[in-house]
């Protein structure tokens, strides 16, 4: 199994970072705006185009963790994780990223692993400036990136 890992530095509090990854308004201001389900519930959905995923909240600890099974039927993102863990320091709080249970490096992952970059320093400016970059206003990595 493979992972992907990311880490960016936020000037917010964890309190903020935290409602930006359990509430609809914080979700669909980073990620995508087509985001529904019921905030910090069961369920998640996300679409992006045609493509959408269903997210299953496993744990959201307020302040200090949220994590999230994929609940897909096929393809490379099933039955894997998502997980955001916070992290408080004197400076700033840091967003550890990591989804995990991939079953190989491919080039979907490879996709993804560029695209949760992206979305993550997307998940920076909401939380710093108040205005993300979710998709579809998402930075695209290639000429047919959905």
């Amino acid at each position: 199994m493979v992972e992907i890992h990311h880490q960016v530095g936020v000037k917010a509090s964890a309190r903020d970072v935290y409602n930006a990854l359990t509430t609809l308004d914080g979700l669909s201001g980073w990620w995508t705006r087509a985001t529904g389900g019921t905030d910090v519930g069961e369920q998640l959905r996300f679409h992006f185009g045609e493509y959408g995923v269903t997210m299953r909240v496993e744990q959201a600890q307020p302040f200090d963790k949220v994590v999230w099974h994929c609940d897909i039927e096929h393809g490379e993102w099933k039955d894997t994780g998502v997980c955001f863990d916070i992290v408080e320091t004197e400076d700033q709080v840091l967003i550890n990223f990591s989804h995990i249970r991939w079953h190989a490096c491919t080039e979907m992952y490879a996709h993804c692993s560029t695209k949760w970059a992206v979305f993550m320093l997307s998940l920076k400016d909401y939380l710093e400036t108040g205005k993300g970059r979710p998709f579809p206003n998402d930075i695209q990595v290639n000429h047919d990136d959905t």
